[in-house]
């Protein structure tokens, strides 16, 4: 929990995140790059975050980013 913590301390502070996908997810083509935060839920394991992706809101979870 405490490395989950520091990655939404990180996220909050710099207000970007880069992804960090799987090779199966639909949009691996993104993965490795930067995008803004536009909202994030409480922290959790699995918690939503909401990257802005050429001007379209995106929905991630906590583990898709670094």
């Amino acid at each position: 929990m405490k490395k989950l913590f520091q990655r939404v301390d990180r996220i909050r502070a710099s207000g970007y995140a880069t992804l960090n996908l799987n090779p199966s997810a639909p949009h691996y083509h993104l993965n490795g790059k930067r995008f803004p935060v536009l909202d994030m839920d409480k922290p959790g394991l699995r918690s939503r975050v909401t990257l802005l992706v050429d001007g379209n809101p995106m929905d991630f979870t906590i583990n898709d980013i670094l």
